[in-house]
């Protein structure tokens, strides 16, 4: 029954970046539960750029012409990925080095990141929380 009510475009890419805080949540946890492996390189999780490049593209296309596809030879013209189909990845960054045991995790700066991530996706929760409220306020709205 909430199912056609999950397929609106706002729930959605609420959803997905709820998600995406949590598995940022435990990424961030196990690096620092590494923080004293030797060799360990951390990992972070990549989707807020992505979902806001994808926002953007998809905010111009609605501005732009968008060409048809009638082959499937035919060169893609306008079009954008869509908001709800961006998906967090995890990417090990082992680009640097702050010990000579070669682990990369800064301890202080997982901190903040923790921090930070949890502030997010409560806010991120509070979103939905209150969406699904607004939906069900109309629901119960209509039995009068």
């Amino acid at each position: 029954m909430i199912d056609p009510l999950s397929s609106n475009r706002t729930v959605g890419i609420l959803e997905k970046a709820l998600g995406a805080a949590g598995l940022a949540h435990e990424v961030i946890s196990h690096n620092i539960a590494n923080v004293e492996t030797p060799g360990f390189k951390r990992s972070e999780v990549v989707f807020q750029e992505r979902l806001a490049a994808a926002l953007a593209a998809a905010q111009d296309a609605d501005r732009n012409l968008k060409g048809a596809v009638t082959d499937p030879r035919h060169l893609r013209i306008g079009d954008v990925p869509s908001p709800e189909n961006v998906e967090p990845s995890v990417i090990v960054r082992a680009e640097t080095s702050l010990r000579p045991d070669g682990n990369n995790v800064d301890l202080d700066s997982e901190m903040v990141k923790l921090s930070q991530n949890t502030l997010l996706y409560q806010a991120l929760a509070q979103l939905i929380r209150a969406k699904i409220a607004g939906i069900r306020s109309a629901i119960n709205e209509g039995r009068r």
